[in-house]
């Protein structure tokens, strides 16, 4: 559980050959741990950033040929450049003394 804080009931289960149930007994009543999931909290925008949002939205709104035409538009969305991870796939073990995920 120090190394790899990821691992799931099943694995562990199999490791130690015991039961599912009983790892997970020893794990949330004798040792006292919880899966968490860790937030994923959004940058805000620096006014640098904002700056030149409001720039570069002022030059399309000026130009001549038709180019509002072809620009896409919807609500703010964070896009990841990477692929996240399911809920459960992120959940660590942790203790009440264990610091919260990152």
């Amino acid at each position: 559980m120090r190394e790899n804080c990821r691992l799931t009931v099943r694995s562990i289960a199999e490791q130690v050959n015991i039961g599912r149930e009983t790892v997970r007994k020893l794990l949330t009543e004798d040792i006292d741990m919880r899966k968490v999931c860790a937030k994923m909290v959004p940058k805000e925008l620096t006014e640098e950033q904002k700056k030149r949002r409001v720039t570069i939205c002022e030059d399309l709104l000026e130009r001549q040929d038709d180019i509002l035409g072809r620009v896409i538009t919807g609500d703010e969305t964070w896009v990841y450049q990477y692929d996240p991870e399911t809920k459960q796939q992120i959940a660590q073990w942790k203790t009440a003394n264990s610091p919260r995920p990152k």
